[in-house]
């Protein structure tokens, strides 16, 4: 017999490398849908159909976790995982940046992305970017990861209730 819901959600939260907090905060997505779960669970144990409002769950759950995931940093409209920054650079700069990516066969975006991520991550290593900063990143970080873990813990959850039937 499949473990209820409650009991799944109980063990990661033992058993996650997640902060507590953050991961209690990753959860909090999916308390409003609780109730439906239970019931849902119920119903299944009656042997009674389910597809359509588990279907109508996910979909709820999935914009749930989206808008939790969106309220990290504010941004509104672009649910992608990038997003578009654009800066100035001297002509003699933008020029080595075209002629190595004409070097290497790559575009131009990813040859400055490159050298963005890089130029940062050995900021951050020399502890030049605020760490304050840092200290939001690691945690908005942490806050990603609890999403996709619970959203994963969902998505094993909803697997094992369909062994069931």
């Amino acid at each position: 017999m499949p473990k209820n819901w409650s009991y799944i959600r109980d063990e990661w939260l033992k058993r996650t490398t997640i902060k507590e907090d953050d991961a209690k905060w990753a959860l909090e997505a999916l308390i409003s849908t609780e109730n439906d779960l239970f019931e849902i669970e119920r119903k299944l144990k009656n042997n009674e159909d389910t597809s359509g409002q588990v279907r109508s769950l996910k979909k709820k759950v999935k914009e749930t976790i989206l808008s939790k995931e969106i309220s990290l940093d504010d941004i509104a409209l672009n649910t992608s995982n990038s997003n578009k920054v654009q800066i100035s650079v001297p002509s003699n700069l933008n020029y080595l940046l075209k002629v190595w990516a004409a070097a290497e066969g790559r575009d131009l975006s990813s040859v400055a992305f490159q050298c963005l991520e890089t130029g940062l991550r050995e900021m951050k290593s020399k502890g030049s970017i605020p760490s304050i900063a840092i200290n939001r990143y690691d945690s908005a970080c942490q806050k990603r990861i609890a999403l996709a873990e619970v959203n994963n813990l969902l998505e094993k959850y909803e697997i094992s209730q369909n062994e069931e039937i």
